[in-house]
């Protein structure tokens, strides 16, 4: 999605602009403001946008049933508060809460009030909790309204720069399908929703023949936009019974082992590498969006940092095709 920017004092045009990016709703001035000014940015993928968005006035929403939205909402500045049936939670700096799609919901704002939201995508939220309990859901996925836990907060706000960051243009396929799951994860490990007790229990683990079959999948998909969520449906498993088995049988998580998959492309990558190759693009390419972590990762497993494969490749590739 291309950033979209609007900047608005009409009433009715705010109203349409925002209920494209959300659903329709009622939007009312609190009875001591005399008008608004609103600004909207709007960055990120489709099915994953950032939205920012500030009234400029106390205003109150009525956004119906929230059809099929989930928003995960951060307070940037002011104060506000959000009723979903008989819960209300509020919000100041620094304040995360999830939104949950399909229940009567209203909010009030300040007139200072501006936020950070991620609207997450539905369908891949519903699919990747199916994923981890191993069948349907039963009934409409809710998180807890309330606020993030202070270490949610912190984690969720160093998500919220790395979303930005790389909002301004498309990543790779591999690296766009890791970070959704990345989100999604942290949102349903992170916050209680109505499923957190049965994802909590204890599941039954995957035989090695099967963690086996994982192994193979994930090497020879690594260069594909691959997660553990995809490993886990195409064997038939929860992702649950999937990490059980391999902690049992490997004493470390599918996770991992994706991620030693792609840091050995990785470090071909930079061993193949030509005049224009870089270790960002290289790192990025395969999955990799957090460059620090990558750089730590890859000294580990090869007892040096990428820039230091990648200057001895480009040394050697001198050696063999000098200038003329």
């Amino acid at each position: 999605m291309a950033l979209e920017h609007v900047h608005t004092r009409d009433l009715a045009e705010a109203i349409e602009t925002v209920g494209q990016i959300y659903c329709e709703h009622q939007l009312s001035l609190d009875r001591r403001a005399s008008g608004i000014d609103t600004t909207l940015d709007v960055s990120g993928a489709a099915q994953q946008p950032i939205v920012r968005l500030r009234y400029g006035a106390a205003v109150n929403v009525d956004a119906g049933s929230f059809p099929d939205l989930y928003l995960i909402m951060r307070c940037v500045d002011g104060s506000g508060r959000v009723r979903q049936g008989r819960r209300e939670a509020g919000w100041h700096p620094g304040v995360t809460v999830p939104v949950s799609a399909n229940t009567g919901t209203d909010f009030g704002f300040g007139p200072e009030f501006s936020q950070a939201t991620i609207k997450a995508d539905k369908q891949k939220l519903d699919a990747l909790c199916s994923a981890w309990l191993g069948h349907p859901l039963g009934d409409t996925l809710r998180f807890e309204l309330r606020p993030f836990s202070p270490s949610l907060e912190r984690t969720w706000s160093s998500t919220l720069d790395l979303l930005e960051s790389t909002a301004a243009a498309p990543l790779p396929p591999m690296a766009e399908a890791a970070l959704q799951e990345f989100v999604l994860t942290l949102l349903l490990e992170g916050h209680p929703h109505n499923y957190s007790d049965e994802l909590a229990r204890r599941a039954d683990r995957v035989s090695s023949r099967l963690v086996r079959r994982a192994e193979s999948l994930m090497k020879d998909h690594a260069h594909e936009p691959l997660t553990v969520a995809d490993v886990a449906r195409e064997l038939g498993v929860s992702i649950r019974a999937l990490q059980a088995g391999f902690q049992n049988c490997r004493n470390y998580t599918p996770t991992a082992f994706l991620r030693s998959v792609r840091i050995h492309r990785a470090r071909q990558g930079l061993l193949d590498a030509d005049a224009c190759t870089t270790v960002t693009d290289v790192a990025i390419r395969n999955g990799f969006l957090h460059l620090g972590r990558f750089s730590a990762l890859y000294k580990t497993c090869f007892g040096e940092s990428p820039m230091q494969t990648l200057a001895r490749s480009r040394a050697a590739g001198a050696r063999l095709h000098p200038l003329p």
